[in-house]
């Protein structure tokens, strides 16, 4: 187990180097575990049908009741991690998705057991994505750092697609053989055990370190308003995408577009559209500049717009992937400027936060879309398209007429 120094500033851009190559396979690694949570997910009807007595709103919580221990991990763990070792705590991640995971291949007599193990895995993902960005953070920087959290964010979908094809395919031979899947976290402990660094999310004197190299003024180190803004960003971006996932299927049945398996490929759009986002991230900052959550924004509203005056398919998966790329954009773009606008002791701390509103913004998306409908009389599809809309146009004017970026950038960032 060898301990890994940071790269220096004057590096290469590249993330990949024949340096960091440990570091980034426990990386990666991590950032697949971080999907574990949905590995279920195309067993659900089946699960249903092996209880049918239980009701199947319950049923689908096994996917979805993760995200609620998640909140949880990622509070405790962003506040953990200001001491403990990364490896550590990673470790710990791998442990809770390997017992949630393979513990229903042993107990599997009613819903509830599954719930119960199903909020072990969601508590071992929150753990994940809490360790993700403040690891990337503490051994890389600048547009290095900008470039990975891209890359992993490619990584963490480009992994989902294939795992829930996986899931599918074993899923044909019982419900149960879905579940084999989570003994892929035994390699993974592993992986993470030797290559994940021992050192902690923080180093010591660090902080003057941090505040050379990324220009963050004394006022800056203060600017809980744009924390907190940024926050909000990326809690609006997973609160919307979590339509798409929520609906989309009831959408394409509803007007005859197709059955389960066109919802299934629209959805890959979605997904997919993560990929590009995530391998191509740098590039699309560069040509956005000061305006790239704005653009991202619009690129949603431009989505839910074409979900509302369009009945084709071709153009549903297009939308999907506007949406999709969006929240996307967001996603890789606001932790990189919360590693900015944090001292290094409490970017975990922050990262916690960001991932435990994310899971709330998920959690609570078809709750305030239905009461939404509800109010508004329409139909509930419809009145989340229709919510999708009205919010990112809202976003995307306010957040540029107060050139929110523009102003972070140039007054906490650049100095």
């Amino acid at each position: 187990m060898v301990e890994i120094e940071p790269p220096s500033e004057d590096m290469t851009t590249r993330v990949l180097t024949r340096q960091n190559i440990g570091i980034l396979a426990g990386i990666m690694v991590l950032a697949v575990m971080s999907r574990f949570d949905s590995i279920i997910s195309p067993s659900v009807a089946a699960i249903q049908a092996s209880f049918p007595h239980t009701d199947p709103s319950i049923v689908e919580s096994v996917v979805s009741i993760g995200s609620s221990a998640a909140i949880v991990s990622a509070l405790l763990f962003g506040q953990l991690l200001s001491w403990m070792k990364s490896r550590t705590a990673g470790c710990i991640s791998c442990i809770c998705i390997a017992l949630g995971g393979l513990l229903p291949l042993l107990f599997h007599g009613n819903v509830s057991q599954l719930l119960v193990f199903a909020l072990v895995v969601g508590f071992g993902v929150g753990i994940t994505t809490t360790i993700l960005p403040s690891l990337s953070a503490r051994f890389f920087r600048g547009k290095r750092l900008a470039g990975l959290m891209g890359v992993t964010l490619a990584v963490q979908d480009g992994s989902s697609m294939l795992i829930l094809a996986l899931g599918g395919f074993l899923a044909r031979g019982g419900w149960l053989r879905n579940y084999w899947l989570y003994f892929l976290a035994l390699p993974a402990l592993v992986v993470v055990f030797f290559l994940v660094p021992g050192a902690g999310t923080v180093e010591e004197g660090e902080e003057e370190v941090e505040g050379a190299d990324s220009s963050v003024s004394g006022a800056g180190r203060q600017s809980w308003w744009a924390i907190v803004s940024c926050i909000l960003v990326g809690f609006l971006s997973i609160f919307l995408v979590a339509v798409l996932y929520n609906k989309l299927a009831v959408y394409i049945a509803g007007y005859s577009l197709g059955d389960t398996g066109a919802a299934g490929l629209a959805l890959m759009f979605n997904t997919g559209s993560s990929i590009v986002v995530g391998l191509s991230i740098n590039r699309i900052r560069d040509l956005c500049r000061e305006w790239t959550i704005p653009a991202a924004f619009v690129l949603m509203a431009v989505g839910a717009l074409f979900f509302l005056i369009t009945r084709s398919f071709p153009l549903v998966c297009l939308s999907a992937f506007l949406v999709g790329s969006g929240s996307a954009i967001n996603m890789a773009t606001c932790p990189f400027l919360l590693s900015k606008l944090c001292l290094p002791r409490r970017y975990p701390l922050v990262m916690g936060i960001f991932s435990a509103t994310t899971s709330l913004g998920f959690t609570a998306s078809t709750w305030v879309f239905k009461s939404l409908s509800g109010l508004l009389g329409v139909d509930p599809v419809i009145g989340s398209f229709v919510g999708m809309l009205a919010i990112t146009l809202v976003a995307a004017v306010c957040l540029a007429a107060a050139q929110f970026q523009k102003r972070i950038e140039a007054r906490f960032i650049k100095g």
